[in-house]
């Protein structure tokens, strides 16, 4: 009689109609009967879930009203004072019965299941049409209205595990039935949200090898290798170690070959297709949610983002920085965004750190993924070239101008051209990394913005804006708009703190990891990892290493001088001021106040606004840092330089 639509913002038909389901509050209770469907919800979790924990007196009325406007909404042809058939009342609460109610979570399980059953057949065709099915039927988070409630939320981390499955599933299919350049496309996607998730990784490898790329699938393997002995301090699994031997030998097993026509009778267990053409075969269960993929706060974000998403779809085309310290989570927010904030395909292009990349690197990739989405599109001869990694010959002058331009405008008018037919989102991530071409074609591209639907969405760290000046200056002209994070929020942190431990913890815990981190989302991180989050825990527990090398790494890019100031303020604590730690430190004022301002434009330390000359550090993170690095007689020494510099000296009478 009623059906639900879960996976994403909660839908209702009842008799083939939609229904209202009204009220924010009245959504939530039908949100949390759909992920219970078919047991009974007791009123106290009811009560606590609409209510956060603090119902009024007149909840109990408003809860049954509620009830009453459902079973009115849903069952509309039903006569006064006979049962009800959808929403039942018994002595443990109200429950949505399960033989006239259907839902999609339902639905999905089922397509999900049908296609890792093909593919355990050694059906690939049929697999990927039933991943695809599957996969379809997602909007968005599930059981939004009450996704953050702690009795929906280990649903909501099953469903979104299984989705996650799902995805892999669809690119091994792919793989297998030979699309592979479509699944590089997808899994470099995939594969940038969840960078820890080690089966995508080996699919991309492969992928990346089948489509000619052997030193692209390699890197793929050696920056997952990097990644988890750094992170987490692992080693890859045996079946990636493998796999990298059998690229470097270009080993036949890993050539495709197209299925057999009869697929081989279903054995009881999964296992791998035949060598000739063979995919890596699923985990035999899957992962928890990592600490690195839980996202919290940062909504005010994300509405700016999906506002000016939608205004690019309108036909104005908008361009949209994000700017933070390191750590700040921006990579994280345009992910999130990429996910869940709008349905436009995304076309993601990074500059990595660790390894040079050639000329227009972000862009290769920009293009590569537009590629997958107007298959019917022609392809110009300048991009083709950017896709190929082609440059064109030596060029001097004015002739080398002329040939950039070209490239550009043609690169341009792909872009927005396409953008007209379908609205386009391009993420360009760590732009402060980029080669001087990438940002010069950035800006160019900015002119011609505003007449497009597309958004241009780029990040950088704000301690390297000043690498960017002309393209900052470029994109202003474009009209951008800026969105500059800083630390989370109290209730963010607590939030972020209960979600990593699995547990509620105290506010004062909570509050000590902000102190120690300004609310870093990557300090915050590290600082939980190590610590219980009990009261009183947060200060003394130790600094992680991963956020100690941070900390020394930002200090080192302001220089010596600036560095020795910050040590020795490390010792006075959070705030100093400038003149007696420049006397301690035996720094003449003006190279001081050099230092300072320095220190002040990496986000290192800030003015306080109330005492002239008086800083402090923007994390007690780093203080910490710079004062466990010196030594014990050392900082004694240094103690009494500051304590002497800070008393002035007495007059003679």
């Amino acid at each position: 009689m009623a059906e639900f639509r879960a996976l994403g913002p909660l839908e209702a038909t009842a008799a083939g109609r939609p229904v209202d389901l009204g009220a924010p509050k009245q959504r939530k209770l039908v949100a949390l009967l759909v992920s219970r469907l078919g047991q009974p919800v007791p009123v106290d979790v009811m009560l606590e879930a609409l209510w956060a924990g603090s119902p009024p007196p007149s909840a109990m009325t408003s809860l049954q009203s509620y009830v009453a406007n459902l079973r009115r909404a849903l069952e509309p042809g039903r006569a006064p004072r006979t049962p009800t058939r959808v929403l039942h009342t018994n002595d443990r609460g109200y429950l949505l019965d399960a033989h006239v109610v259907e839902v999609d979570v339902h639905l999905f399980e089922r397509r999900a299941k049908a296609g890792w059953q093909a593919w355990n057949r050694g059906d690939s065709q049929e697999a990927l049409s039933g991943f695809e099915a599957a996969l379809a039927l997602w909007r968005g988070e599930a059981y939004t209205e009450v996704s953050h409630s702690v009795h929906v939320a280990a649903e909501v981390a099953r469903l979104g595990e299984l989705r996650l499955s799902a995805v892999e599933g669809r690119c091994a299919a792919l793989l297998a039935v030979g699309a592979h350049e479509v699944a590089v496309a997808e899994l470099e996607a995939f594969m940038q949200a969840h960078p820890l998730r080690e089966y995508g990784c080996e699919l991309l490898s492969l992928a990346l090898y089948r489509a000619g790329r052997q030193a692209d699938a390699l890197a793929v393997l050696r920056t997952n290798q990097r990644r988890l002995g750094d992170e987490l301090g692992i080693d890859p699994r045996p079946a990636l170690q493998h796999l990298e031997r059998e690229i470097l030998s270009h080993a036949p097993a890993l050539d495709w070959r197209p299925p057999p026509a009869a697929p081989a009778p279903a054995p009881a267990a999964p296992r791998r297709t035949p060598a000739a053409a063979r995919v890596p075969a699923p985990r035999s269960r899957p992962v928890s949610e990592t600490d690195e993929e839980i996202f919290v706060g940062r909504e005010e974000a994300l509405r700016h983002l999906a506002s000016v998403c939608a205004e690019a779809a309108r036909g104005r085309g908008q361009v949209v920085t994000v700017s933070g310290e390191p750590g700040a989570g921006k990579t994280a927010l345009l992910r999130r965004f990429a996910q869940r904030g709008t349905t436009a395909p995304v076309l993601w292009g990074s500059c990595p750190g660790h390894v040079p990349t050639p000329p227009l690197w972000p862009w290769q990739q920009v293009l590569g993924t537009a590629g997958t989405h107007l298959p019917r599109r022609p392809v110009p001869a300048p991009v083709a070239e950017v896709l190929d990694g082609r440059t064109p010959g030596p060029l001097d002058g004015a002739d080398a101008d002329a040939a950039t331009l070209r490239r550009f405008e043609a690169i341009v008018h792909y872009l927005t051209g396409a953008s007209h037919a379908r609205p386009l989102v391009i993420v360009l991530d760590h732009l402060h990394r980029a080669d001087p071409g990438s940002l010069r074609l950035l800006a160019h591209l900015a002119e011609s913005v505003r007449t497009s639907r597309l958004l241009v969405a780029v990040a950088y760290r704000s301690d390297e804006a000043a690498a960017m000046a002309e393209t900052s200056a470029a994109l202003a002209r474009a009209e951008m708009t800026q969105v500059e994070l800083s630390g989370l929020t109290a209730g963010e942190t607590r939030a972020l703190v209960n979600a990593m431990l699995r547990r509620e913890v105290g506010g004062a815990a909570a509050e000590e990891l902000r102190y120690r981190s300004g609310g870093n989302p990557f300090y915050l991180r590290e600082l939980i990892k190590v610590g219980d989050g009990e009261e009183g825990r947060g200060r003394a527990s130790a600094v992680p290493a991963p956020a100690r090398e941070v900390v020394l790494g930002r200090v080192a890019q302001v220089g010596p001088v600036a560095a020795e100031l910050l040590s020795v303020a490390s010792v006075a604590g959070r705030a100093f001021a400038v003149d007696v730690v420049a006397e301690a430190a035996s720094l003449e004022i003006e190279a001081a106040l050099k230092a300072v301002d320095a220190l002040e434009a990496a986000g290192l330390i800030g003015e306080d606004p109330q005492r002239l000359g008086w800083y402090s550090f923007t994390h007690a993170l780093t203080a910490e840092v710079l004062y466990q690095s010196i030594g014990r007689l050392r900082r004694a020494h240094l103690l009494r330089r500051i304590r002497a510099a800070a008393v002035p000296p007495r007059t003679a009478t």
